[in-house]
């Protein structure tokens, strides 16, 4: 009988239910040690009961804790001991009180937490949400601590001598926290949140940011690169392209956190591949909107892309509740086209955006993991792999609504209460939106937050219904009679208020009347005295016998023709309205809108269609009439653009948590961007294999910062072989971070003759 081998085809199978009983006895084998599954579930709960940024805060407010105590035990002997039946009194002196951070409580846990809040609440003056989480990092430390037995009300259980219960929930603690509540209320007024960023305050935003930023040029030279041109072609500096980017992000962030409602923290960590775009179609529907083709935009109002808020809060909540198949969907916002409010357009603003970032700093399309809205150094060099960070939006929130003569309170939630008020209660009749599609696209989970939306919705709605400031105006809004003063509206209009609007009509057009008779007059004598002037030159060159004379044709363009060196009299023809024009400025629109191709480095653009795009812009929303339509004449002392896509990344990094990097590990990030350089961050290249048109010449922003990280890791390297002991022995000031380490490494150097230090 021939034995067939084990895996042969021929080889007898085992049924699957006896392969399934093999397998299962086999599992029963393997056996897990009771303690090994403790720790896997302790694990488990400390590291997915909360997000990893509620973890992070909590541990940080027990840390400090914990150091705050046991500091003022550092000099104490505790080598008596005081029973167990305390005086409140003598409580600060019990030997326990040093202990009563620990992870099991004692008797004078209560007392220790209450007087850290006090502390942080009333000494250093912290804000009472700072307060409420600190009592929430210790109360959720004590819960986990052993079971049920740290969880309700802090008591003294008489039966069993032992305290038991949450001391986070103990009637001192409560004292302490609505103490340092109604100390920030009498401190802050009745309104200690955020006013909110209405339609209006975007609008006006907006012209602020025409007014002091020439916008204009990013819009047609975007449009210029989308028909056909190329980004160098275009004849940027450094200092246009550092501002216009700024002002571009601020605009295109406060869109989007308008649009979607978003908190900072949630919009500063998006990232490309949380955009789904088809960018074949969408090219097509941002150069509709930057030429005003209104038949485009028509027929393509139904096109979007989908914004994927991974980073939303409240996530957990979700998930807690069972509601898994709506989780698929949540989070997921769908972005259609708003040419009527251009401020809060979401849509046409992060397709400038974001082809701003690929043409003009990157030089290639966004990664992935490239952040939409990165940090931009003091050079004016994106950090792709550096979020803004909060304080940087709230300075340009305070910059914009101080340039637009905006008065109030704004934090960076403005945003998320103007939108959500705006469609809940101020949007046009029939457009205005449920609480249910406000809850939801929100990210309030069904069921809760219901004060979170009574404080930005209903409260603000009762104020406005209850506000009679306006009760002397000749037309009453009619707030109370309707939701929001809807009935005002679409109720008819009486015969005071037909009156009033004829009044003011009237007015306006008399004004209009009036000042177009004034300009007219203007126009005719200022021409009479150039062509006088023009005449009168003409006449003084032919008494001089000179070989040229002047002739004046009215309504021609200004333009030399320079006749053959056979005769003797070459003619210039000088135009009245070129000369009013150039030489005494003419008027603004006309001069720059219509920039010669030199001037402007946007070449191919006929003067008539520079215009014409500038108007359409401007009916758009995407131009301002008060805005400079030209790029600076280029100058000797103005900075080229440095090559796309170089950059050396800030140390220490910024998260986008807030917070950062370690100091005393920025030397090895050097050292890695030296020999491994740093993808995520945008260093593809290690600094090592830079040549030196990288950072000399166009790019001599970077040489300073490259002979920096240069000097530390090569130090490393050459002088101490890698070896990191000997490295931190003789220079203890990595510790303190790089600037410090550098410092001393520039000093041994000198000492070795490598350096000679520059006299100042």
């Amino acid at each position: 009988m021939v034995r067939l081998k084990k895996g042969s085809p021929k080889a007898p199978q085992l049924p699957d239910a006896a392969q399934k009983t093999r397998r299962k006895k086999t599992t029963a084998h393997t056996k897990t040690a009771l303690s090994d599954v403790q720790k896997c579930k302790q694990n488990g709960i400390e590291t997915h009961l909360q997000a990893t940024n509620t973890r992070n805060n909590y541990a940080g407010h027990v840390r400090r804790g914990r150091e705050w105590l046991e500091s003022h035990f550092d000099h104490l002997e505790s080598e008596f001991t005081v029973g167990d039946n305390v005086n409140d009194s003598d409580v600060y002196n019990d030997p326990a009180f040093k202990d009563a951070f620990s992870h099991i409580p004692n008797r004078c846990s209560d007392k220790a937490l209450a007087l850290f809040m006090s502390l942080k609440g009333f000494h250093q003056n912290l804000s009472k949400t700072t307060v409420e989480s600190i009592r929430s990092a210790f109360k959720k430390m004590w819960e986990l601590s052993d079971g049920d037995r740290y969880r309700g009300k802090w008591h003294l259980n008489e039966a069993r001598q032992c305290w038991e219960g949450n001391p986070a929930e103990s009637a001192e603690v409560f004292d302490v926290l609505s103490s340092v509540k109604h100390k920030a209320s009498a401190e802050g007024g009745d309104r200690t949140h955020s006013m909110a960023m209405t339609k209006d305050y975007m609008e006006r935003t907006l012209q602020w940011h025409y007014t002091v930023c020439p916008l204009d040029i990013a819009l047609g030279i975007i449009q210029k690169v989308m028909s056909g041109g190329h980004p160098s072609d275009v004849n940027l500096d450094l200092e246009t392209r550092k501002v216009l980017t700024r002002h571009l992000e601020q605009i295109t962030f406060e869109a989007s956190a308008w649009t979607l409602w978003t908190r900072c923290f949630e919009l500063i960590k998006l990232q490309r591949k949380d955009i789904s775009l088809d960018t074949t179609m969408l090219d097509g529907v941002l150069k509709a909107y930057l030429a005003n083709d209104t038949p485009t935009l028509q027929s393509s109002s139904q096109l979007y892309f989908e914004i994927f808020l991974s980073n939303r809060k409240g996530w957990q909540k979700k998930v807690d509740k069972g509601q898994w198949e709506a989780d698929l969907r949540s989070n997921h916002y769908k972005i259609y086209p708003r040419p009527s409010i251009p401020a809060c357009d979401c849509f046409v603003w992060m397709l400038v955006w974001i082809k701003w970032l690929e043409l003009f700093h990157y030089g290639h399309t966004l990664q992935p993991n490239d952040l939409i809205f990165p940090a931009m150094g003091a050079n004016g060099v994106v950090q792709p792999g550096q979020p803004i960070s909060h304080d940087t939006v709230q300075k340009w929130i305070n910059e914009s609504t101080a340039g637009a003569g905006i008065l109030g309170n704004f934090s960076t939630h403005c945003f998320r209460r103007g939108g959500a008020q705006y469609w809940f209660m101020f949007a046009p009749v029939g457009q205005r939106w449920t609480l249910a599609k406000v809850r939801w696209w929100g990210g309030w989970a069904e069921g809760e937050h219901r004060d979170t939306l009574v404080r930005y919705l209903l409260d603000e709605l009762h104020a406005y219904e209850a506000d009679y400031s306006d009760a002397l105006a000749p037309i009453s809004r009619g707030a109370n009679d309707s939701l929001a003063g809807e009935n005002a509206l679409v109720s008819p209009a009486s015969t005071e208020e037909l009156r009033l609007v004829h009044a003011s009509v009237t007015a306006d057009v008399d004004r209009l009347r009036n000042d177009i008779g004034s300009v007219n007059n203007s126009l005719r004598s200022l021409t009479n005295v150039v062509v006088q002037a023009a005449c009168t030159t003409a006449t003084a060159f032919q008494h001089l016998g000179s070989s040229q004379h002047f002739a004046v044709v009215p309504g021609s363009e200004s333009h030399t023709s320079h006749t053959p060196s056979l005769s003797p009299s070459p003619t210039y023809y000088v135009s009245p309205q070129s000369l009013l024009v150039r030489g005494l400025g003419g008027h603004p629109a006309a001069a720059t809108h219509s920039p010669s191709s030199g001037s402007t480095g946007i070449t191919g653009t006929s003067q008539n269609n520079g215009a014409v795009a500038s108007k359409q812009r401007e009916r758009l929303g995407l131009g301002h009439p008060g805005s400079t339509g030209t790029l600076p004449s280029t100058c000797t002392t103005s900075q080229r653009l440095p090559t796309h896509g170089l950059v050396i990344p800030r140390v220490p990094f910024a998260c986008a948590n807030g917070t950062t990097s370690p100091k005393n590990r920025s030397w090895k990030d050097i050292v890695e961007h030296w020999l491994v350089g740093d993808p995520n961050r945008g260093l593809k290249t290690p600094l090592k294999d830079w040549p030196k048109e990288w950072y000399q010449g166009i790019n001599r922003q970077f040489a300073s910062k490259y002979h920096q990280r240069s000097t530390i890791a090569l130090e490393f390297i050459n002088e101490y072989d890698s070896n990191e002991t000997h490295f931190l022995a003789a220079y203890p000031e990595a510790e303190l971070g790089h600037t410090q380490l550098l410092k001393a490494i520039n000093k041994a150097r000198t000492a070795r003759g490598e350096r000679i230090s520059r006299r100042k």
